[in-house]
């Protein structure tokens, strides 16, 4: 008989082999998927919404009713408080609002668009006596990519918001609504973020703010930042661009890019007293294809890829792309930023070249706020010796 010394080691030896078993289990790694609710938010698929057997997507309590009016329609201009005939014709997207303090006093609206250059959405808010309570700027910038800007939308005194295009407003192919709430944020005194157009707002996919581009170059602790272009430029590859493009601009132009011709790539030239210790090359990228990134050549040396911060793979920006006998590829519809860090060793004393060219296997994507910073030696820099 089996003492109970005995019994009790046998029963944890046991119960450790059960547990070793459920730790090797596919079964016991596994998390469930649950949905994440979004009572409060409404994806609008314009497209979708034009079918007469399209379904309906569930709206949030806030959010009363959607409506497309057609270009050049009795109900279009009794909205806008415009003469018969409206010339040229424009489509209206009527969004109505349900009233109810609290909850959606404040809206991010984006709009996700074809960047057409005749056809710029505006979005405005009414009450519904027909007074104008906001109105943006037109949006885009006529680039001929597919693109998305966010409006902060105060809605007090609002019964409903319309997004105005000129045309039959197929270019209009979705709108991203959700309610925001006020939060605190402390910034450094001293390094307090470049101010916006617009009121800051949080993306609920983790994309970050635009900065704009700064006029003068400037020098803190051992950095120099200098910016090469601050406008929009447009990069079109091969297989694209008719006919074949330029491959370089100077860095002063800083032209729009409706005002040049296409081109696969674009060259900046800049003057250094000094070799840096590190580089550091920013930007902004419409149109960013993941599998496909901007590449970087240094005084006509290939010196890697610019890396874009991507957001959440929820957020609808994200555009797929299917070609014959190909996976599906995806271009991004917004602007992200991008960076590459260079070594130092790359440039050098006197004329420096940076060339950023589009892969040929790429789609048309746009750049702007391009930026250099140099990193050199100062009185307090950290480092150390090795061996």
């Amino acid at each position: 008989m089996l003492s109970p010394t005995v019994v009790r080691l046998l029963y944890r030896i046991f119960a450790l082999l059960l547990l070793g078993l459920a730790c090797l289990s596919p079964l016991a790694k596994a998390q469930d998927l649950v949905a994440q609710p979004t009572p409060y938010t409404a994806l609008l698929d314009f497209a979708a919404l034009r079918h007469p057997a399209g379904v309906k997507p569930p709206l949030p309590i806030w959010l009363e009713s959607v409506q497309i009016i057609p270009a050049g329609t009795v109900a279009e201009t009794v909205a806008q408080g415009l003469p018969e005939p409206v010339t040229p014709p424009h489509t209206v997207f009527r969004i109505r609002l349900r009233p109810m303090p609290g909850l959606n006093d404040l809206l991010l609206l984006r709009v996700f668009f074809d960047d057409k250059p005749d056809a710029h959405p505006t979005v405005t808010a009414w009450s519904e006596i027909g007074q104008r309570q906001f109105a943006s700027k037109p949006l885009g910038a006529g680039l001929s990519l597919p693109a998305s800007e966010s409006i902060s939308l105060p809605t007090q005194g609002v019964d409903y918001v319309e997004i105005d295009v000129p045309g039959d407003g197929t270019n209009i192919r979705k709108a991203f609504l959700t309610t925001l709430k006020k939060s605190v944020v402390h910034t450094a005194l001293d390094f307090d973020p470049a101010p916006l157009k617009e009121v800051p707002v949080a993306d609920p996919f983790g994309n970050a703010n635009p900065q704009p581009a700064q006029e003068n170059d400037t020098y803190l602790f051992g950095r120099v930042r200098a910016t090469l272009a601050a406008g929009v430029i447009k990069l079109t590859p091969p297989n694209a661009a008719a006919p074949a493009a330029a491959s370089a601009v100077n860095s002063g132009s800083n032209t729009e890019t409706g005002e040049t011709p296409p081109q696969r790539s674009v060259t900046f030239e800049f003057n250094l007293e000094s070799v840096p210790l590190l580089a550091f090359v920013a930007l902004d990228i419409l149109g960013a294809d993941p599998v496909a990134p901007l590449q970087v050549w240094v005084n006509e040396q290939p010196a890697g890829y610019v890396t874009a911060q991507f957001p959440d793979l929820a957020d609808p920006g994200y555009v797929g792309l299917v070609r014959p006998l190909e996976a599906m590829r995806f271009n991004y519809a917004g602007w992200l930023h991008g960076q590459m860090i260079l070594p130092g060793s790359a440039l050098r004393v006197g004329n420096n070249t940076l060339t950023l060219q589009l892969p040929a296997d790429a789609t048309p994507a746009a750049i702007r706020a391009i930026e250099l910073q140099l990193k050199h030696n100062w009185r307090i820099l950290d480092y150390t010796f090795a061996p």
